[in-house]
């Protein structure tokens, strides 16, 4: 399968579709979806698509930067694309953006059900596991260090 990677706003004609995917993998059914995506991380980050055959957005993940430190958030993919390495190509552009960018720290908040993922590319445990503001579902903050 060809992928295609691209940075877009939320301007950008992929925008809402990457939303709509973000919000079947995270908020779905809850009232406010919409209000939970629009954070105050939403406008100023870096959202990256992958976009598949016949422009078909199939997974996103968003990067934003505060001093220098990488956080990365909202990692998903279309539930019948998981499981292809999409999401790891996803994270893997998203650590080259960090790496151009010269970060020295990259910060994630994984869902528990994800945390062996994201060891697979050496973020390591940090802290206790804690229910997560949003949506009650147990997350872990991890670290992964650049420099």
């Amino acid at each position: 399968m060809l992928l295609k990677f691209q940075y877009i706003d939320t301007k950008h004609e992929f925008y809402a579709k990457a939303k709509k995917i973000r919000i079947a993998c995270f908020f779905q059914g809850m009232n406010d979806a919409e209000k939970l995506i629009n954070d105050n991380f939403e406008e100023d980050g870096y959202h990256l698509v992958c976009i598949g055959e016949k422009g078909i957005v199939l997974g996103t993940g968003r990067l934003n930067i505060e001093n220098s430190t990488g956080i990365i958030s909202q990692m998903a993919v279309l539930a019948k694309y998981q499981k292809l390495g999409i999401g790891m190509s996803i994270l893997t552009q998203l650590l080259e953006k960090c790496r151009a960018t010269e970060l020295e720290t990259i910060e994630l908040n994984a869902r528990e059900t994800a945390i062996s993922f994201y060891e697979k590319m050496h973020f390591e445990v940090v802290g206790d596991k804690y229910p997560s503001h949003k949506t009650g579902i147990l997350h872990q903050k991890m670290v992964k260090k650049l420099k």
